[in-house]
């Protein structure tokens, strides 16, 4: 496993997601910069969600093409500045179009970073793609800060200066190209996947899933901040620490995730965690005090936890077609998500919040359902095997200190 070349990875993939992370927390201050109705706060949302997801099969296809390394620096560039120029759009309009390039941008780098980082894993496939799938995650849990602490030290035009971090995180990555096609190289040599070794039937139930998932998880990112301003009538300050821990369980859960996955099966894990989900969010609904807050928290670990299994798995089911199917469980079952949002940001104005929120309830309870009935991937790893990859793990976190 090249370890340098995929912790830039994973710290281009932290620049860029953190992006993500911010877009829900900003909503509100969007939302009262502009007197925008629920419904235009949800559909800044969706047009994250569309240009970030929905855009990049289009780009794993292009990916899956031939080597287009040039493509990873450039997306983490395009995210940060589009970003960087929320803070500073004049009218709605313009809000739209910066959130268009964030989104184009982070559409770009993920089926190329992702294929990238299956090269530089090596045979350490499981633990390279969670240290990669990890940078993600952390980095959308620290957007929720990173906004509030730019709108806190210059108000929104703060958030310019994160720029300075995008110049500086695609040039970090521009350097590793090389590194990445000596690892693309190398693995070229072996047998290569066709499309007899695929599974469509497992790949379309696993997006069916995975798109489920990510309209609960992007409702919950989206209207629980509203739903804390505006009808718990919490200070919007308060929206970021509380994503923060979210987002930051689900981080955590990738990992744990990955290892119980590697130990029970894929499939297992994903529909125990998804069973747990329905009552953990009507538990924050009827008891929205600390009980609440924590049952939250634990949502957040239990959806966001099964991230790198899907992953894998959809590689296990499009073997010859890396990029494209990263893209469509990473960006096109999100731009579902972000689609779903619209819809329910009418519904938040016709009807409230609180029906969003119990909605979204329901559509957790059809998500578990439908992982039951999901096929597995692959038999778990024998005990002794689980074993060796944590002690591989160990040891690529003590060399790397």
């Amino acid at each position: 496993m090249k370890r340098r070349p995929l912790s830039l990875l994973s710290i281009g993939h932290l620049v860029v997601d953190v992006t993500a992370g911010a877009v829900p927390v900003a909503l509100p201050f969007l939302q009262h910069e502009f007197g925008l109705s629920y419904l235009m706060v949800a559909f800044v949302a969706t047009t994250y969600q569309v240009t970030s997801s929905i855009a990049q099969p289009i780009f794993g296809t292009f990916s899956d093409s031939g080597a287009r390394r040039y493509l990873i620096p450039l997306g983490v560039l395009l995210a940060a500045c589009g970003f960087a120029g929320l803070g500073i759009a004049p009218s709605y309009p313009a809000v739209l179009i910066a959130i268009a390039v964030t989104g184009i941008g982070s559409a770009i780098f993920h089926p190329e970073a992702t294929k990238s980082a299956r090269f530089v894993s090596g045979h350490m496939r499981a633990t390279g793609m969670s240290f990669f799938t990890i940078g993600g995650n952390i980095g959308v849990a620290l957007g929720p800060l990173v906004f509030t602490l730019l709108v806190d030290w210059r108000g929104l035009p703060g958030t310019v200066a994160y720029a300075i971090a995008g110049a500086a995180a695609a040039i970090a990555v521009a350097i590793i190209g090389p590194s990445i096609a000596r690892a693309e190289s190398a693995q070229a040599t072996g047998p290569r996947p066709t499309s007899a070794d695929s599974d469509k039937r497992a790949m379309a139930m696993l997006v069916s899933v995975v798109a489920t998932r990510s309209i609960i998880y992007s409702g919950i990112l989206v209207f629980v901040p509203l739903y804390a301003v505006n009808v718990l009538h919490h200070a919007p300050s308060q929206n970021g620490p509380l994503l923060f821990a979210i987002l930051a369980a689900g981080a955590i859960a990738t990992v744990a995730g990955a290892a119980i996955g590697d130990r029970v099966g894929h499939k297992q894990t994903m529909t125990i965690s998804f069973a747990f989900v329905p009552p953990l969010l009507a538990l924050y609904l009827v008891s929205p005090g600390i009980v609440g807050v924590v049952a939250l928290v634990l949502v957040g670990a239990f959806l966001i936890g099964t991230t790198t299994i899907t992953v894998v798995m959809a590689h296990e089911f499009m073997p010859h077609r890396i990029a494209l199917a990263s893209a469509l469980v990473i960006g096109f079952t999100s731009g579902i998500g972000g689609v779903a949002i619209a819809g329910f940001g009418r519904l938040a104005d016709v009807a409230g919040l609180p029906v969003v929120l119990w909605s979204l309830v329901g559509v957790s309870v059809v998500g578990t359902a439908l992982t039951m009935l999901m096929p597995a991937s692959s038999r778990p790893r024998a005990p002794e095997d689980a074993a060796a990859g944590a002690r591989n793990l160990a040891a690529s976190a003590v060399e790397r200190r």
